[in-house]
């Protein structure tokens, strides 16, 4: 009654309400002088120990649900062995009550009160409560239009309701799965929630029965449309209502927020996925979800991006060949004495067509790899004999045009084949000596009697060799060219035990034949390459991605070129670009011709772009729209700097972010590199040696990065797509990636797995990282960035004559961050004039 005093703390003031869940009383709290709503439980729950006690905890977690939008409860307490609870009191009438009195809600106050009551139902689903009884008569209006879900008291929470405990709340207002018996999850509110968003908009219940088993079946079919009942009711909220009240829980929106977003007025992409729509690619960069990175953090990244970008060329020098080998020599000078030998050897005659470059001794790089310390010559690196690298030179009577596919006309010092008469090969240390010296001798000449042996003095002397340590033996290497007269000659090389045979042959006492042949060297012609078992085991596994990426990616793209999903515009508009970037890098790299088989040269490098650029279409139109409709937070900044927004902050921030990336996982490949050289005394790491040669091949390498790194990105991205379809859950996914790339890189790797096995997971974790939170445009600068530092030769030698690609290459990713991290302020100060600048 009123007056009457419980628990020596609360006057009893009038009675609010009574129902199947309790009686509710307005009171005044005596201590704290307030007033509070005091509920009463059913005798039920007084008498059930079990069900008391599960009360008592979920009574526990609903006090942590602190929000303008729900109705707090303070307590639980007893009187007389009754339990009650203690509750913000409102002052004002709930909504049942209201639409009873005006019929329904104006379209803008609906709209407006819809958005509170989202923001407190997710509040609630925030901390693992789930409501249960969600309806009118739960959600009061306070005098000044503010919305409060009540009833928390009697929540519960997620994971823990069971049996016959699914049922309880208001059968008008639960979800067909909870009238079932079958589970109450998040996704069950939601149904609740669109259920009083139809009474919220038009005055009417969506489903009128009488009965559980009439509900029931309603439940399977959809509601009449608001729009019959309300007909300037905006077509979002008839689409986002009909989304909640699906039967399939699994169709509903994730949560409360993406309805509240999905209503008139919120975030456009967000109301598109919770309608169950795949948002349109304008959708998508218009979309507001990621903004401008903060501009300290902004600052933050570049100077990380300075820190860590710091300690590569150090990391590179110790582990390098190139930082091990004496380049003493720029190619011009290098070329220069190739040209000279080959006067010296009776190749006057002026050749039609010259090419050169460098590669790497194929066969001593892995004899030091399996030997390491115990190897002699390694002491001996730094004296360039024997050498890891290699200058190649040729000369030829006719214009030289490589044959090989995928080549793109670019020649080799094996393409195209010695097999024209006037030919010469020669190859070169750093240093300037003769390694090889190969010349082809005329088809035709008149019968001469044999001419001289070559000249051994000249030759071992070209050879930078002592002739005095070597001695005469009978030769045992036959060259492929014709020739007269043969020679050999064992010894060693300078200050280095290792034997060194020297095999040379002349024609008409002309040398057309030289070697130095190391306990390395494989007879190439009898013995051919073999590869190791983890070499093996990595090519079966990489093709059989391959495969799988490719296969997978037709499959899916015709998929959605028969449905109509693509961006097109995007795709021929991106592929388009890299494909006239693919041109630049092969015009740029490739070996031209003043003559028609220029036009050979043309025809394998169009289709070797259109080869690479195809299958960069096929995956950018199979993921696409996966992507967008599942992960469109992954692509917003990518789908602005497609539509030609490279000031935009978002796209600055994102690119910052992805140099960052691209330094740290440059990093942890340096570091492991430095450390195996730091175990085993080897060099290891390997660069692009054609950045040693001109600009131009710096050019073309730099223009032939982005579609290179593109298409790894989506290749990675396709890996990930299926794992994440497979497994259904995007951490799986994740971890999956994580555990089975290091496997197989740790697996394939030399080294200690103790070393490899950390560095590993630190590379693939922040890969994935870097894909889940930043999306794929980061993803792809940073692959770039890791291009340019594990291609570029980074040195601490400033002195070097290949410094110059050293200082390119990183004044090239500074002025590129310098640019992201303005771009990324987008005008705002960085730092606040005051306290107040907020």
């Amino acid at each position: 009654m009123p007056g009457t005093l419980v628990a020596e703390r609360y006057r009893i003031i009038e009675l609010l309400g009574r129902g199947g869940m309790g009686e509710v009383y307005r009171a005044s709290d005596l201590r704290l002088a307030q007033q509070v709503a005091l509920k009463f439980l059913p005798e039920s729950t007084a008498t059930d120990p079990d069900t008391l006690a599960r009360f008592n905890n979920e009574v526990r977690i609903a006090r942590q649900v602190s929000h303008p939008n729900v109705c707090r409860v303070y307590d639980i307490g007893e009187v007389d062995g009754q339990p009650y609870l203690s509750m913000e009191y409102v002052d004002g009438e709930d909504l049942g009550a209201l639409l009873r009195r005006i019929g329904r809600l104006p379209n803008d106050t609906a709209v407006e009160m819809a958005r509170k009551l989202c923001a407190g139902l997710a509040a609630a689903h925030d901390k693992g409560v789930l409501h249960r009884d969600l309806k009118p008569a739960n959600i009061m209006i306070d005098a000044r239009g503010q919305v409060l879900i009540t009833d928390f008291g009697l929540a519960g929470i997620v994971d823990r309701i069971q049996g016959a405990e699914i049922r309880h709340g208001t059968p008008a207002y639960m979800a067909p799965e909870q009238l079932a018996g079958k589970e109450v999850t998040t996704r069950s509110d939601i149904y609740s929630l669109g259920l009083v968003l139809y009474e919220m908009f038009t005055g009417k219940r969506a489903y009128d029965a009488q009965t559980v088993v009439e509900m029931t079946r309603l439940r399977q079919e959809a509601p009449p449309s608001l729009v019959t009942h309300v007909r300037d009711l905006d077509p979002a909220v008839e689409r986002v209502v009909k989304r909640c009240l699906d039967p399939d829980p699994a169709n509903r929106p994730p949560n409360a927020l993406a309805v509240s977003a999905a209503l008139p007025g919120g975030d456009p992409l967000a109301a598109a996925l919770a309608a169950g729509e795949t948002p349109s690619p304008e959708l998508v960069a218009a979309a507001n979800e990621h903004e401008a990175l903060r501009p300290m953090i902004a600052l933050a990244c570049l100077v990380g991006i300075l820190a860590f970008l710091a300690p590569i060329p150090f990391l590179v020098s110790q582990s390098a060949w190139i930082a091990k080998t004496p380049m003493e020599n720029p190619p011009e000078a290098l070329a220069q004495k190739a040209r000279e030998f080959v006067q010296r050897f009776g190749y006057t005659r002026k050749p039609v067509d010259t090419a050169h470059g460098f590669h790497y001794a194929s066969d001593y790089l892995p004899d030091v790899e399996r030997h390491g310390k115990a190897v002699s010559t390694l002491q001996h690196l730094s004296q360039g004999s024997p050498a890891p690298i290699h200058f190649w030179y040729r000369t030829s009577p006719r214009y030289l045009i490589a044959a090989l596919f995928g080549s793109n006309g670019d020649v080799s010092i094996t393409d195209p084949a010695l097999d024209l008469s006037g030919m010469v090969n020669v190859e070169l240390d750093p240093s300037g000596r003769l390694i090889m010296f190969e010349a082809v001798p005329p088809q035709t000449e008149k019968f001469a009697p044999p001419g001289s042996p070559p000249d051994g003095p000249a030759i071992l002397t070209a050879a930078g060799l002592d002739p005095s340590r070597f001695h005469a033996v009978d030769p045992e290497w036959t060259p492929l060219v014709i020739c007269d007269q043969r020679s050999a000659w064992t010894g060693t090389y300078p200050e280095d035990p290792n034997p060194l045979r020297i095999e040379a042959a002349s024609w008409r006492g002309k040398l057309v034949f030289f070697q130095m042949i190391s306990p390395w060297t494989r007879a190439e012609r009898m013995q051919p390459f073999q590869n190791t078992k983890a070499e093996k085991i990595g090519q079966v596994i990489g093709l059989t991605l391959l495969i799988l990426i490719v296969v997978g990616a037709c499959l899916l793209a015709r998929h959605n070129i028969r449905l109509g999903r693509g961006d097109w515009q995007s795709a021929f508009r991106l592929t388009g670009f890299l494909f006239c970037l693919s041109l630049l890098s092969w015009a740029l790299s490739t070996h031209h011709v003043p003559n028609f088989g220029e036009f050979i040269i043309v025809l394998m490098g169009i289709s070797t772009c259109l080869l690479s650029v195809s299958l960069i279409w096929v995956l950018y139109v199979a993921l696409e729209p996966y992507v967008r409709r599942r992960w469109p937070q992954t692509i917003i900044s990518w789908t602005r700097i497609l539509a030609g927004r490279l000031h935009d902050p978002v796209v600055g921030g994102h690119v910052l972010v992805g140099i960052l990336y691209g330094i740290l996982l440059s990093g942890t490949i340096q570091l492991f590199e430095f450390l195996k050289t730091q175990s085993t005394g080897v060099p290891s790491r390997v660069i692009l040696l054609d950045t040693l040669l001109n600009v131009p091949r710096v050019a073309s390498i730099l223009a032939g990065i982005a579609p290179n790194s593109l298409l790894n990105t989506l290749g990675i991205f396709f890996i990930f797509f299926l794992l994440r379809t497979l497994l259904r859950r995007e951490w799986l996914a994740a971890a999956t990636f994580v555990v089975a790339l290091t496997a197989i890189a740790t697996m394939l790797s030399q080294g200690s797995i103790y070393v490899s096995l950390p560095i590993r997971v630190a590379q693939y974790g922040l890969m994935i990282f870097v894909l889940l939170r930043f999306g794929l445009l980061p993803f792809v600068v940073g692959q770039g960035i890791l291009n340019i530092l594990l291609f570029f030769p980074i040195t601490t030698d400033f002195s070097a004559w290949y410094a110059g690609s050293t200082i390119f290459g990183l004044a090239f990713i500074v002025v590129l961050a310098a640019w992201a991290f303005h771009t990324a302020l987008g005008g705002r100060a960085l730092f606040k004039k005051n306290l107040l600048d907020e």
